[in-house]
């Protein structure tokens, strides 16, 4: 991987709100979001717009990297915090690519603010121009039902916009978990971590900012990358709160009782984690085996 400093030859430096991550490839940065995108000398594919209100601070920012046109938005997932907002590239004419269980939300709950695909996938897509590729993996429900896991190459770093964010694994921001789909989410974490050990990625960028400790006392925003080690790391929470609601399970507890079984959980390796809780523990597994039950 070509490092960070290092600009695509056709691009100029990136605005204070971007953080560079290798050759060509960007995450805009907005509030508390970060959203992906890449530089080519045939064009930028975009990743999330985040809303309509940010979409045309995002274009001003790839504007002060490039003079080239967007080609292509891609939608990460179905969420409208995420994906509003990108009629100001559509009129431009960029293609719009999502996963196809996405699509039909949009179709269901339509909003004005989001544009929608003119591409739609199933398990996996690619977007290549100009030498570079954006590829799309869709390994069934997680956070929502339709998330997308992003692989940028040749820079080969990942993104997994929302549940795993470096610089390490964290605890989730919201304790009810609201968009969690217990049955699938083992299998997502597997087939994340054998994507990043099969080609090899040691890179993985943020959607989200955080601040955090700058080591001098102060706060600094959150770096935009951590090791693709973080995706197992994440993993492990998870398989945590499996395994706890599997032994409350089997000693036969049911209703409330099922849902406060902590000591099945052994905090030491999450203390580390961002966000780190044990008063949030309680309200996670309650909606946890709440949708385990139901068949979420």
């Amino acid at each position: 991987m070509m490092l960070a400093a290092c600009a695509s030859a056709h691009a100029g430096p990136a605005p204070a709100d971007v953080d560079t991550i290798a050759d060509g490839v960007y995450l805009f940065r907005s509030a508390t979001q970060r959203s992906l995108f890449l530089v080519t000398d045939k064009g930028v594919i975009v990743t999330d717009p985040i809303d309509a209100r940010t979409a045309p601070a995002y274009r001003r920012a790839i504007a002060a990297i490039t003079d080239k046109p967007v080609k292509f938005v891609v939608y990460s997932h179905y969420h409208w915090d995420r994906v509003s907002g990108g009629r100001i590239f559509k009129d431009e004419g960029a293609k719009f690519v999502a996963q196809e269980q996405c699509a039909e939300r949009f179709r269901v709950n339509p909003n004005p603010d989001v544009v929608m695909p003119d591409v739609t996938f199933a398990d996996k897509y690619r977007i290549s121009l100009g030498g570079k590729s954006l590829e799309l993996f869709y390994f069934g429900p997680s956070h929502g039902e339709c998330l997308t896991v992003f692989l940028a190459e040749p820079a080969n770093v990942m993104q997994i916009v929302e549940l795993v964010n470096p610089p390490r694994a964290s605890f989730p921001d919201d304790p009810t978990v609201p968009y969690i789909k217990p049955h699938n989410l083992q299998k997502f974490f597997r087939a994340a971590e054998d994507l990043a050990a099969r080609r090899g990625v040691r890179q993985i960028m943020a959607s989200s900012v955080r601040t955090v400790d700058d080591g001098q006392g102060g706060r600094s925003v959150s770096p935009a990358t951590g090791p693709a080690s973080v995706i197992g790391d994440q993993a492990r929470f998870w398989d945590a709160i499996y395994k706890a609601v599997g032994i409350s399970d089997a000693q036969g507890n049911t209703g409330m009782d099922s849902f406060v079984r902590l000591e099945t959980i052994d905090l030491e390796p999450f203390k580390d984690y961002d966000g780190y809780e044990p008063k949030a523990l309680p309200v996670i597994m309650r909606r946890f085996v709440g949708y385990y039950d139901m068949g979420r």
